[in-house]
C-alpha cells in the first residue's frame, strides 16, 4: 500500500511505493509525485518473477534532490 512521505512529522507531497520481496531478499522502495503512480509501481514489482527481477528493475528513476 502506497503511503504519503513525511519528514519531521510534515507531509512532503510525495508518495512512497514500497514492496517487501523476501524471495528476492530485498525491499523495493521508491518515491513518486502521485499515489496512483506509487501504487502502479507496487503492482509492477509484485508481478515480476524473481529470476527476471534484476533485469526488469534495472531502470531506476533519477534521485530526487533535497
Amino acid at each position: 500500500m502506497a503511503y504519503a512521505e513525511t519528514r519531521d512529522d510534515k507531509l512532503t507531497g510525495l508518495w512512497v511505493g514500497e514492496v517487501d520481496r523476501p524471495d528476492a531478499g530485498k525491499v523495493f522502495r521508491q518515491t513518486f509525485p502521485t499515489r496512483k503512480k506509487a501504487e502502479n509501481y507496487e503492482a509492477f514489482v509484485r508481478s515480476v518473477k524473481p529470476a527476471q527481477m534484476k533485469r526488469a528493475l534495472a531502470v531506476r528513476l533519477p534521485a530526487r534532490k533535497t
